[in-house]
């Protein structure tokens, strides 16, 4: 049995609660933020398809000048040109793997609504329902996604500074 004089005192009751509180606090905040993420991922996610669509688009015309400037007899051995082609190679291939990111991500979020046809309940409010599959499925590959628009967006950065 616990002796009279062994009980804690009233600051290490305040400190057991303040400890407590905190915990409980930081486990609403994890909450919030990640209902948060949840809700707006289908944005981000678009902003990037979007911005694939726009790649692609300045990509063909930027091939279009390279084209044209390789047309000249001695623009195979200009160190612009040479420059233009690496730079031009690179933004194929970032593009490629954003869009077979974009494409892994698509299939994901439909096999999971189709998985959850039958499901009655959910964690998440059953309104953001194209959400939440998009949401599950960006966020394995949303860094990696991020970077590669980040790593784009400076090539063409490089590219225009050319210019």
């Amino acid at each position: 049995m616990a002796d009279a004089s062994q009980q804690d005192s009233p600051l290490s009751i305040a400190a057991n609660i303040a400890g407590i509180l905190t915990f409980v606090v930081a486990i609403l905040a994890a909450v919030y933020v990640r209902l948060t993420y949840l809700r707006n991922s289908d944005q981000e996610y678009f902003q990037v398809k979007m911005s694939l669509s726009w790649y692609k688009t300045e990509s063909t015309w930027l091939a279009e000048l390279v084209k044209v400037a390789g047309e000249r007899p001695d623009a195979k051995y200009q160190p612009e040109y040479q420059m233009y082609k690496f730079v031009m190679d690179d933004l194929v291939q970032l593009e490629k793997r954003l869009l077979e990111l974009v494409e892994d991500i698509e299939s994901k979020a439909g096999s999971e609504d189709e998985e959850r046809k039958g499901m009655r309940w959910t964690l998440v409010p059953r309104s953001w329902g194209f959400t939440t599959a998009v949401a599950m499925a960006w966020l394995p590959v949303r860094t990696k996604a991020l970077e590669l628009v980040r790593q784009r967006d400076a090539l063409t950065a490089r590219e225009d500074s050319r210019h």
